[in-house]
């Protein structure tokens, strides 16, 4: 609890969850007066948020990157969070048939590249011009997998494609996941880009925690919907919604990847590498956020895990080698079986972003829902956040304080 004030026996709000979702949520509601009690089965709050300390590195919950201009950063940012940090480089390596090649990340290394053959890199050149000016909505109902089969003939170009999805998306679901969420999350990531925070995401929790008048109760599960004015579900995904609702919500499949973090006593050659036809991703985090001690680098390795795939972590050992690793370098590292990087995916199936549960869906007045499954806005943490403050704002719409976030 990290107010000094006593826990109100009677809150105006209950939230269930003290991940990013539940802490934005409660930390919009308290601002505007009522009383909140945010409720974390763990023993610590921050969920997928959460930062851990190894010898002086600073490693996530996997790679994690903050979308810029994104609802989450607008959210953030009208709370007073902090967001230090850095844009990551562009450029780096992509890897065909074992070798590695330079990744275009402009026309001049386009040009350059031996990844692509000419066919592939004009496919790829008039996509990625046309991509900016694409309305993603239109393709809410067309998969990925047809999505790229339409814009692009050449098989490198396709794989290409596949592999800067997978990058957006943290998912290997292509034949499922809504081609609407891909383009925007392309749009944003070759756009404004992507922030690398300083310290780690556990910054963001922290002061979200700390925010004036909301109250944190840890290591206790609420198995039974509370009795409460207002009650927020931000937490185990459509699942512990499903179970404390006693009803069923129409949802994607979750986005799992396969993790490894890698403690560095040197930078590494590349600071980048994308796998273009096999899932994986290597990444220098700290090349512009503050997550290792002085001289010393994090780096993160990912593994898109499709249905059926299993981890595989000499694969990712052995993809972090197309970034100049080599097994001295390593100081200390951690190992992420399997994560669920997004709890439901936005499916073509049911209409991408805008067919996903609404924070209202839940059959109660005065029961809401939120997390990076729930609204019609954003993805990953983007999606977390906008639902939250929608949350936020139909629970203030409900008590006697009636002040409507911004």
């Amino acid at each position: 609890m990290n107010s000094s004030a006593p826990l109100p026996s009677n809150p105006d709000v209950r939230v269930i969850g003290g991940g990013l979702a539940g802490l934005t949520a409660a930390s919009l509601v308290a601002r505007a007066g009522p009383s909140v009690v945010v409720h974390e089965k763990r023993g610590v709050i921050g969920g997928d948020a959460r930062s851990v300390k190894r010898e002086g590195f600073i490693f996530n919950q996997g790679a994690h990157a903050l979308y810029r201009g994104g609802h989450a950063e607008r959210v953030l940012t009208n709370l007073g969070i902090r967001l230090g940090g850095g844009r990551p480089p562009a450029k780096g390596k992509l890897i065909f048939d074992g070798r590695a090649e330079i990744a275009p990340a402009g026309p001049i290394s386009l040009l350059r590249t031996r990844a692509l053959k000419a066919r592939d890199k004009l496919e790829v050149a008039k996509l990625l011009a046309l991509l900016p000016r694409l309305s993603a909505a239109q393709f809410a109902s067309t998969t990925v997998d047809e999505w790229i089969a339409s814009s692009v003939s050449g098989d490198r170009a396709a794989q290409m494609l596949h592999a800067l999805v997978r990058l957006g998306t943290y998912a290997n679901q292509p034949d499922q996941l809504s081609a609407d969420v891909a383009i925007e999350q392309l749009q944003s990531a070759l756009g404004p880009g992507v922030l690398y925070l300083n310290g780690g995401w556990q910054t963001l929790v922290d002061q979200l925690a700390a925010m004036p008048s909301v109250h944190i109760v840890t290591g206790l599960e609420v198995s039974a919907l509370p009795d409460a004015p207002v009650v927020i579900i931000a937490a185990g995904g459509p699942k512990l919604a499903e179970a404390l609702l006693g009803k069923q919500f129409e949802v994607g499949p979750p986005a799992v990847t396969s993790g490894l973090d890698l403690g560095l006593s040197q930078r590494p050659d590349e600071d980048l590498v994308i796998g273009g036809d096999v899932p994986f991703y290597f990444s220098n985090h700290s090349s512009v956020a503050a997550l290792a001690p002085e001289g010393q680098h994090h780096a993160a390795v990912a593994q898109y895990l499709a249905e059926g795939d299993d981890p595989d972590a000499a694969a990712m050992r052995a993809f972090a080698s197309h970034a100049g690793v080599r097994d001295d370098d390593v100081v200390v590292s951690r190992r992420l079986h399997k994560m669920t990087t997004v709890s439901a995916l936005p499916v073509a199936h049911l209409g991408g972003l805008p067919g996903r549960p609404v924070v209202t869906d839940t059959g109660h007045p005065n029961v809401f829902v939120a997390g990076d499954w729930v609204g019609p806005v954003g993805h990953l943490a983007d999606a977390a956040m906008a639902s939250a403050e929608t949350a936020a704002n139909a629970a203030l719409a409900l008590l006697p304080t009636r002040s409507v976030v911004a």
